[in-house]
């Protein structure tokens, strides 16, 4: 840090000691953290595998978020020719994955029974890579559901 961000943060908190107590801040916070519990995402835990499993890890369990899951898998597919996907779902058994499905809005004149089996593949591979478990093209489920002129 520089000197003067030094002194603009040393005056900030000099600022921030010096103003007067808001007598009403105990009602403002419960208003903003009930607004942010309200806003934030609920997710799901997905039973994944560790990369490197000893013996001695079978009792130890890893969870990750679906929406974790579903992120890397958009991320993923976004430069895909020809498609422009939309939704990723996951098909869960209480906390295990079984498959996915997969919405994207299509490009007219493309090959589009190609391009589903191009995102298919590589939502397989995300999924091995995120949560350590194999899927087969008959569990991900790619639906276009609308075509793009």
């Amino acid at each position: 840090m520089t000197t003067d961000s030094d002194s603009i943060l040393a005056r900030a908190a000099r600022e921030l000691k010096d103003a007067p107590a808001e007598p009403r801040w105990l009602d403002i916070s419960s208003s903003i953290i009930s607004k942010v519990r309200s806003t934030t995402r609920r997710t799901w835990p997905v039973d994944g595998a560790f990369p490197t499993s000893p013996s001695a890890r079978d009792a130890d369990t890893l969870r990750i978020s679906d929406l974790v899951v579903r992120t890397a898998i958009l991320r993923s597919l976004q430069g895909v020719r020809g498609s422009q996907p939309t939704d990723i779902s996951l098909y869960l058994d209480d906390h295990v994955c079984t498959g996915l499905s997969i919405s994207v809005v299509g490009v007219y004149g493309s090959d589009l029974q190609a391009v589903g089996n191009e995102l298919a593949g590589i939502a397989i591979g995300i999924v091995a890579d995120v949560l350590g478990i194999a899927l087969t093209r008959d569990e991900v489920d790619v639906r276009v559901d609308d075509i793009e002129v």
